[in-house]
């Protein structure tokens, strides 16, 4: 009897394990976070090849992900981008790095999409592509897919944060807001930012849910998850004692 037990216990901690594993995909945001970015070459708009170390050790960048040939969320995606930075004139301690993730562009192609913004005379701004895209993807965890029937790549619109040492240090997926705009600068420049994500799907099993019209934490079930081993290993005990008590003769 007292195997059985044991073994049921060992039982439902493994398939809360496995159920918080697949809850927690999907978080396409949180995934690379911390990482290294691999240091591929790039092709600027100047027409030098350089490090991509070579950026970031020069100033933290913010690092979009386009195409110049897509019809879809690029351009409204930079549009939005360029006047959230305009609206941070004074701000110089980033710089934006609009890179190509289509094999088929070419340093003509970004300088083409550099002007149909206004933004070829601007510093701030740097415009590249690459022949290591794969590693580059791979590294950030960005994995846009080619769709032929429309000649399209179907992927999102993708803002990522690295810091002076090439660390991933945070991800915006889609359209965003100026607030969270400076929130990526923020991390990139290593300020502490207390943020806390929304309550979705995938944050069913967070330490601490956040109410935002409250602006008060509660308990979530991820702090069962964590107080459980605990939990389990005291009620354990007890039983166990019970049971060797009652073996006892009296």
């Amino acid at each position: 009897m007292f195997k059985n037990i044991v073994f049921t216990i060992i039982t439902i901690i493994f398939a809360l394990i496995a159920n918080a594993q697949t809850a927690s995909t999907g978080m396409e945001e949180e995934s690379n976070i911390y990482e290294k970015l691999f240091d591929v070459p790039l092709h600027v708009n100047d027409g030098q090849q350089i490090a991509f170390s070579t950026l970031y050790h020069q100033k933290p960048l913010l690092v979009a992900l386009i195409f110049t040939r897509c019809s879809g969320i690029c351009s409204p995606f930079l549009l939005q981008l360029k006047d959230n930075v305009q609206l941070k004139p004074d701000d110089k301690s980033f710089q934006i790095l609009v890179i190509s993730f289509d094999p088929r562009d070419d340093l003509e192609d970004m300088g083409v999409m550099a002007r149909k913004f206004g933004l070829e005379n601007d510093p701030q701004w740097v415009f590249a592509v690459t022949d290591s895209i794969e590693q580059l993807n791979h590294s950030i965890g960005f994995h846009p897919v080619w769709d032929s029937e429309s000649d399209q790549f179907d992927h999102d619109a993708l803002l990522v944060g690295i810091n002076g040492e090439g660390y991933i240090t945070k991800k915006l997926i889609g359209i965003r807001k100026r607030h969270d705009l400076d929130l990526l600068i923020s991390s990139v420049n290593n300020v502490f930012s207390p943020t806390y994500r929304l309550p979705s799907k995938n944050s069913l099993f967070s330490c601490f849910n956040y109410d935002p019209k409250t602006g008060k934490n509660t308990p979530g079930l991820g702090l069962l998850f964590i107080a459980l081993p605990a939990v389990l290993t005291v009620l354990l005990l007890i039983f166990i004692s019970r049971v060797v008590h009652n073996r006892l003769p009296d």
